[in-house]
């Protein structure tokens, strides 16, 4: 994926932010205490949207004070349990085989042994299928068979596919270097910023706009972080 990819989300938000600015100043004159409470349903339809353009796509919001902490000493276990690795690129050929069909298996397959062997771990027991029946979850990884399931109704774009596999893959590769923690979310965030951390920022940037556990404003300060720690 090219950095200009994100920036085309960016100026959607921006378009988007923007748009619902206009449509909301041009409903303002016609409310009035008569009326206040059959327009409350569009005043917090417009604060929902707002709020999901400023964190979802646009990442501005700061993020919680609370989540900061468990941020930082996620970040500290991968450097003490492993080594950050450089950003990553798949192959050209690779990516343009999985563009011209984003759900087919073999290629998904390609693509998954390509991310678990940049991390220095065995890809030979992990598999990769398509489901239509996962309905759930974006994506699922079974640590008993060793099979990551990709959604065929939760992904609907490439760049949703793609942050979804590195995701599940992740999974695998911290399994196989023991890097884990009990509770199920900080596991979770753990995964997602270790996607950052082994060098696939710039596809779950891409992709981390309706999936992810991580938003945008979090992802920027966990990248932020790494990027610090780096020089």
């Amino acid at each position: 994926m090219k950095k200009n990819k994100v920036w085309i989300s960016y100026l959607i938000g921006v378009f988007f932010f923007i748009g619902l600015i206009i449509s909301f100043i041009r409903m303002f004159p016609n409310i009035n205490s008569n009326n206040f409470s059959r327009y409350l349903p569009n005043i917090a339809c417009y604060i929902g949207a707002l709020i999901f353009v400023l964190t979802r796509i646009l990442g501005l919001f700061p993020i919680n004070s609370d989540k900061k902490p468990v941020f930082d000493e996620i970040i500290d276990k991968l450097y003490i349990e492993s080594e950050k690795k450089p950003i990553y690129t798949f192959p050209d050929a690779l990516y343009k085989r999985f563009k011209k069909d984003i759900r087919n298996e073999e290629s998904l397959n390609l693509l998954a042994k390509s991310i678990v062997s940049y991390c220095g771990v065995d890809s030979s027991k992990l598999t990769v299928k398509v489901n239509n029946e996962l309905i759930s979850a974006a994506g699922t990884f079974n640590r008993n068979t060793n099979v990551i399931n990709i959604s065929l109704v939760n992904t609907r774009f490439i760049d949703e596919v793609l942050a979804v596999l590195i995701h599940e893959c992740m999974h695998y590769v911290l399994r196989e270097k023991n890097i884990y923690y009990e509770e199920t979310l900080k596991n979770e965030y753990l995964t997602d910023i270790a996607c950052l951390f082994f060098g696939f920022e710039n596809y779950i940037n891409g992709g981390y706009i309706m999936i992810g556990y991580l938003k945008r404003n979090e992802l920027r300060y966990v990248k932020n972080k790494i990027n610090k720690r780096d020089y």
